[in-house]
């Protein structure tokens, strides 16, 4: 009995020096997840890649194949709906902002993005990631000749090398 109770005064203690309520940090990283509209982003973010991965089939099969690009299109969404999805997304994060920030941090996260300011920022959030991603995918179109001549040069070289050894 006296153990127990040393147990529950230290959890106190704990509490009061730290300011954290047990369980608070939960509530307030789901907190900051629904103000910040992040299961929103996440859904945005999903299509951006499912609209890339059809794309890609679409060039890599032939137009005439037209029942093959379908087909693969639907493997590809069982594929993302099991390895992508919000559930497993939403807990990952909540441990992150948990590990990541204090109970007062995520409260005020929260706050800000209940805000006006806040609202306005998230409402137009994915647009910019949107944007960026896009951004982002020009200029691996520039970067990516010179990284596959760079790749076939290391390839040239170790094949030399390995010829010099025999």
């Amino acid at each position: 009995m006296k153990n127990f109770l040393t147990i529950i005064l230290l959890s106190l203690v704990s509490v009061a020096v730290h300011g954290e309520e047990p369980g608070g940090k939960v509530a307030a990283a789901k907190e900051v997840l629904v103000a910040s509209n992040a299961k929103a982003i996440f859904t945005e973010a999903r299509k951006q890649i499912e609209s890339m991965t059809d794309q890609a089939l679409a060039k890599t099969i032939p137009a005439d194949k037209k029942g093959m690009v379908e087909r693969y299109k639907k493997r590809v969404q069982s594929i993302l709906d099991e390895g992508l999805n919000w559930g497993a997304m939403e807990a990952q994060m909540l441990d992150i902002y948990q590990r990541t920030f204090s109970q007062k941090e995520m409260q005020d996260m929260a706050t800000f993005y209940q805000s006006e300011s806040g609202q306005a920022i998230m409402k137009k959030m994915p647009k910019v990631m949107a944007e960026s991603v896009q951004i982002s995918q020009r200029q691996m179109q520039h970067v990516m000749p010179s990284l596959r001549q760079m790749f076939s040069d290391m390839e040239a070289e170790l094949a030399h090398t390995e010829v010099q050894k025999q």
